[in-house]
């Protein structure tokens, strides 16, 4: 019997992969899997079915018995009844890991509740570590591995790096997450793990590994339970990275929900709050919270302000500029006073009839002296001004063509060493491209003020 460890290290960096369930048919998941790995991971793939020499061109094993070494990782995906046979030859080949991706376990109740405990039980007595089951695994841009099911139409997208990590108790949503974050070029990830039921690997194992992964600046976790919730706010508590949790099943209606999908026990949600916010944990309301929270303190993981988070707003509309002073307040954020030499930095491209004041309405300035230079003097201004301590800038993209240089004020912000936020608006295309840009230059962009102003503040808080 193998002694039991904590790592998991072999889940994300394994040396050879057997796949118990691969399959020749398009329709099926086998196959999807197969093609993922096929795709991007560089060590060695063995296709298990006993009802074919070969899948994908690679030679098919009829048991994972026979399956040559090097292999640390088994991914099971076949019927629920069939998963625990599986799971005890694993354990006989000495299989460290082993990721049950199918259904119809605890999550229906009854029968799946049996083979559940089943599974738990082989892992426990045999030293193995079980991810799963009901999930649909990995996916890690950064390695270009995609360990699951998710359709391999995810290639036909560019897979972004980035240093935001996933932990999600759902399949389909952690599917949902990376195809909205590819195709609308939100933001990149370092990994999405979906672990489902829980058996035996949950949101402590992976989150302590995240914890010490260099590819990883922020950990996002939806949870519906918590396992071992002393140990997971010990690690909240030690972790110097951010981490933000959107917890699920807090309502009694919600609670309920949550053990129809993963056979989850929630709990209260106002101790489970106080407890996440005595640890340091960031809390979402919602998905894509979780996400934007996730990305800005990503990117600006240490930030802190005695003064509370002084805020220089630039803008193209007062309106705009007003509703962010209104955000600003109810966020506990301040609207900086602007110094003297700020100002009339400020003077000398405005129009002479125009008061300088913050928020800091650059349009006549733009429309007397054009985009470029108005936004980068401003810029210049604002991120040399003591008092200040973030910059948070609007713009407009498309049709008035009155786009800044965005490279030269990114530029001018990381030399100040100052946080810079965006709120977009414009054409989608163009507004889409300009996005991009500014994620790859490291500014975070928002499409509305309130949800930049939330962010801004859980990075100064």
């Amino acid at each position: 019997m193998m002694s039991r460890e904590k790592t998991v290290n072999f889940f994300f960096e394994p040396k050879g992969i057997a796949l118990i369930g691969a399959s020749k048919n398009p329709l099926k998941g086998g196959q999807s899997i197969l093609k993922n790995l096929m795709a991007g991971f560089k060590g060695k793939i063995y296709p298990v079915n006993p009802g074919h020499d070969e899948v994908n061109g690679l030679k098919s094993y009829p048991s994972i018995l026979d399956v040559p070494d090097p292999v640390d990782f088994a991914i099971i995906f076949i019927p629920a009844e069939a998963t625990v046979k599986a799971a005890k030859e694993c354990a006989e080949r000495g299989i460290p890991g082993v990721m049950v991706q199918s259904a119809g376990f605890a999550e229906v109740g009854g029968r799946g509740e049996v083979l559940q405990e089943e599974l738990r039980a082989i892992g426990r007595k045999n030293g193995m570590r079980i991810w799963g089951p009901n999930c649909m695994g990995l996916v890690d841009p950064v390695k270009n591995h995609v360990f699951s099911f998710v359709s391999p139409a995810i290639w036909d997208e560019e897979l972004v790096p980035g240093r935001v990590s996933f932990i999600v108790q759902s399949g389909m949503l952690s599917a949902g997450f990376l195809m909205d974050i590819m195709s609308h070029g939100t933001m990149g990830i370092s990994k999405a793990c979906s672990i489902g039921n829980k058996v035996d690997v949950d949101e402590c194992d992976l989150l302590e590994y995240l914890i010490d992964d260099p590819d990883t600046g922020t950990v996002g976790l939806y949870l519906e339970s918590m396992k071992n919730g002393k140990r997971f706010l010990d690690l909240c508590q030690r972790s110097r990275k951010p981490i933000v949790v959107l917890k699920g099943g807090k309502s009694e209606k919600g609670a309920r929900a949550a053990l129809s999908h993963t056979g989850s026990i929630a709990g209260d949600r106002a101790i489970i709050s106080g407890a996440l916010a005595q640890a340091g944990v960031v809390e979402a309301g919602d998905f894509m919270e979780l996400m934007d929270l996730c990305r800005t303190l990503a990117q600006y993981p240490e930030t802190s302000s005695s003064c509370g988070g002084r805020i220089a707003v630039l803008t193209y509309s007062g309106a705009a500029g007003i509703v962010s002073s209104d955000f600003l307040d109810q966020h506990g954020l301040v609207i900086a006073d602007l110094s003297s030499k700020t100002k009339r930095a400020l003077k000398n491209i405005f129009p002479e009839w125009m008061p300088v004041s913050n928020p800091v309405d650059l349009w006549p300035a733009i429309e007397r002296n054009g985009p470029i230079p108005v936004w980068q003097k401003a810029f210049e201004a604002v991120c040399a001004d003591p008092g200040v301590d973030a910059v948070f800038f609007h713009v407009f993209v498309g049709g008035l063509s009155k786009i800044p240089d965005i490279s030269r004020m990114a530029a001018i912000a990381e030399d100040s060493g100052k946080p810079v936020f965006a709120w977009l608006l414009g054409k989608r295309n163009e507004a889409h491209c300009f996005g991009v840009q500014c994620r790859n230059l490291g500014i975070p962009v928002f499409r509305e003020i309130g949800r930049a102003v939330e962010c801004m503040a859980a990075v100064f808080r």
